[in-house]
């Protein structure tokens, strides 16, 4: 179902923009276990990351021609901290590689809720993000993604979009979609519009947000 709606970008699958990710995605993990929502499922989601951000390190280094060291010498500080609980410091070190390995969002953000993209943006959440997102459970892991889109950051909603989430169900549909399709699903999980009206608060505004 999935290769007959669209086929998979290749240059999602480019060993800088994948490393470029994983950063992005610990950033944004350790920060939210900073603000207080570490989880055991959140702690064992950023314990996993760190082993895959390692490993994408050292492919990304071979490739680019760069000095691996630094890079795992911070991840190394960071698993230290990990084990003792200490998200500052892991955020700390997650903050500095994002800094210097920035992913590229350019022709994605800003986003444009109201502008042309959104009924493309409709078609592929019905398509590719409904069957699952939409179906709520007791236990349920997979969030509603218009609570999500309105309680992160443009910039962070993106790099999940692109990412997928490590450890969830939807790690296997990582990265099928276009810069353009991105910021298409992007547009419509922001419009308010959109929203259904179970995923708003009392007075309409988003969950969460």
């Amino acid at each position: 179902m999935l290769a007959a709606v669209l086929a998979p970008v290749l240059a999602h699958a480019d060993r800088s923009l994948r490393f470029r990710l994983e950063v992005a995605l610990l950033a944004h993990e350790t920060h939210q276990a900073v603000r207080g929502r570490a989880s055991a499922r959140l702690l064992a989601r950023i314990h996993s990351d760190l082993g895959v951000l390692g490993f994408e390190a050292r492919s990304y280094c071979a490739r680019a021609g760069c000095d691996v060291g630094p890079i795992k010498a911070r991840i190394g500080v960071a698993r230290k901290a990990l084990r003792r609980k200490a998200m500052p410091a892991v955020w700390s070190e997650m903050r500095a590689l994002r800094r210097r390995f920035p992913v590229d969002l350019r022709g994605i953000l800003p986003l444009h809720p109201q502008g042309y993209r959104w009924r493309e943006g409709r078609f592929l959440y019905t398509h590719l993000c409904a069957t699952c997102h939409a179906a709520a459970g007791p236990g349920s892991p997979i969030p509603n993604l218009f609570t999500l889109a309105h309680r992160e950051k443009p910039a962070d909603l993106i790099v999940e979009i692109l990412a997928g989430v490590r450890g969830t169900r939807a790690v296997g549909y990582a990265n099928p979609l276009s810069g353009r399709q991105v910021a298409s699903l992007a547009d419509y999980l922001t419009a308010p519009t959109a929203m259904p009206a179970a995923s708003r608060g009392p007075e309409g505004a988003a969950a969460g947000h």
